[in-house]
């Protein structure tokens, strides 16, 4: 079972006028995390040459990257349409957001797949080439579908959300958060639901 869950409540309908203006609303976000980011790769370094030598993520840095990633998965849910509300600026938890993201710290980390983690995501990497492309079709047309009807049908919303899972797996585990390899899906488990509820 992957050690992490990313739960997303569905909305029953999408603001079209928040759809049209989000490439604008999404500025400062990008912004922020930019700077935000060069102080995580900072801490992301150190983070790797602890685990190198000990095996170990060390739990104050571990804690420093996942609250980055929380703040980047929960801007990016706001980006593929799954929630219409502004996401918080903050990585913690406490804010109520409709996406809640669990990612257990792990006790030992592979030093080797650290190392080589970059080499060992080959396949994932040319994996997600192909299935972004077909994502940007369909993220086109659900902002067209909720220009139109205020809201994505199932189908179009389940795939955003698969899109959404895949992608954040991926990001979890180059950020160091996890040492188990991402599947190439976006369904999230029953089990971690369960684990994690």
């Amino acid at each position: 079972m992957y050690p992490a869950l990313f739960d997303v409540a569905r909305p029953d309908s999408c603001s079209r006028w928040k759809v049209l203006l989000r490439p604008v609303q999404v500025l400062p976000l990008i912004i922020w995390a930019m700077f935000y980011a060069l102080f995580i790769s900072i801490i992301q370094v150190l983070s790797f040459w602890s685990i190198v030598i000990t095996g170990r993520h060390p739990q104050g840095l571990w804690d420093f990257i996942e609250g980055f990633f929380r703040f980047i998965a929960k801007m990016n849910a706001y980006l593929v349409f799954l929630t219409d509300r502004y996401p918080p600026m903050a990585g913690g938890d406490e804010h109520p957001y409709p996406v809640k993201i669990r990612v257990q710290y792990p006790g030992r980390m592979s030093r080797a797949t650290v190392f080589f983690r970059g080499l060992i995501m080959l396949p994932h990497f040319f994996f997600t080439v192909g299935y972004s492309f077909v994502f940007f079709l369909v993220h086109t047309m659900n902002f067209l579908t909720i220009l139109v009807l205020g809201k994505l049908y199932t189908w179009q919303y389940e795939y955003a959300r698969g899109f959404y899972i895949y992608m954040s797996r991926i990001n979890a585990y180059m950020l160091l958060l996890v040492d188990e390899y991402p599947p190439f899906n976006g369904a999230q488990p029953r089990a971690a639901t369960e684990q994690f509820a």
